[in-house]
């Protein structure tokens, strides 16, 4: 009887370590996530704003998650290859996506054509806010914003702005200020890059006139002397900027434009592992480390938990909607 049931035993474990030779994810599946790498994908190309963010939130992040995390840039269609990726992921928690304002909200709003919506994806955690600033080449023609806004409107048509992509809140944002303005759409010229570091080269190197976008990737250049910074999109003045006047000093409180990250994963996500996300983005955004990081960028701390920030995109999806439809950029539907 022993001997049968000794038998028996050794048979359960061979057939066991049988399974794990065929399928060896059947043991990663017993272990506590995160067992291996995660992937996290920035919907732009590198040296943008939320490519950025993305790394600076990857030198503190592993500290609190337990695993080390890759970025991956899946850049093009302003954001929407990069959404989609993520969207059609296996949501197991190995592929994620740090989120941005235009990919999340303004792509989707501008455009009720594309494949998804801007809610199939599983909102963790937003982590920051960035200012939007309208910057010029140090040395050009205007030495300020009252300069700047005289001569747009003497010569409406004559200048170029650059934009990170269409819908893009490069884009909108100095659509934004030709309204106030005053001035149509084709008062300036959009020229569309693929990123954010493409549309502040465009400037730098005379492509275009102006730009209006996140600080991030503009603060550097701004620093040490290259640009310009005419106005800033925020309520208040941005700790190490100060001297650059709001939109509201200047007389034009309605360019109102301020950009975000946060992080999301594919729909279907396990409650779970949204759980173990949003505790380690919540203890990596206290951080001071990482605090300071995000300083540096010129972004803003602005956590938010999983419950308050899907309430924060949806309420952001239908201002911007709302605000297409009324500034004529809506893509009609097909």
């Amino acid at each position: 009887m022993f001997a049968e049931k000794k038998a028996f035993i050794s048979l359960a474990v061979m057939l066991v370590a049988l399974a794990l030779f065929i399928n060896p994810s059947m043991a990663l599946s017993q272990e506590k996530y995160p067992v291996k790498p995660i992937k996290l994908v920035v919907p732009y190309g590198p040296g943008g704003a939320t490519d950025l963010a993305a790394r600076v939130l990857v030198s503190v992040l592993p500290e609190f998650l337990g695993q080390a995390v890759v970025v991956v840039n899946k850049n093009g269609a302003g954001g929407s290859v990069g959404f989609d990726e993520v969207r059609q992921a296996k949501p197991d928690g190995y592929t994620m996506m740090m989120n941005a304002i235009g990919a999340n909200v303004l792509r989707p709003a501008m455009d009720p054509n594309l494949p998804f919506k801007y809610s199939d994806l599983t909102y963790i955690a937003r982590t920051q806010i960035n200012p939007n600033v309208l910057i010029v080449k140090k040395g050009g023609p205007w030495k300020n914003f009252k300069e700047f806004a005289a001569d747009l409107k003497k010569n409406t048509g004559k200048y170029k702005y650059s934009t990170a992509g269409v819908g893009n809140v490069t884009h909108l944002g100095p659509v934004l200020l030709l309204k106030a303005l005053g001035l149509p759409k084709s008062a300036a010229t959009a020229i569309h890059y693929d990123s954010d570091n493409a549309a502040l080269l465009a400037v730098l190197q005379g492509e275009a006139d102006f730009a209006q976008g996140n600080l991030a990737p503009f603060a550097s250049a701004i620093k040490g002397g290259a640009l310009l910074a005419l106005a800033m999109a925020t309520p208040e003045k941005v700790e190490g900027f100060e001297n650059i006047p709001t939109f509201t000093e200047v007389g034009y409180p309605s360019v109102s434009i301020v950009g975000w990250r946060g992080v999301a994963g594919p729909p279907g996500l396990s409650s779970d592992i949204a759980k173990i996300w949003e505790e380690a983005i919540a203890k990596t955004c206290h951080a001071k480390s990482w605090i300071n990081l995000v300083k540096k960028l010129g972004d803003e701390p602005g956590y938010l938990d999983s419950k308050a920030y899907n309430q924060f995109v949806e309420e952001d999806f239908k201002r911007y909607r709302e605000l297409f439809t009324e500034l004529g950029l809506l893509i009609k539907k097909q």
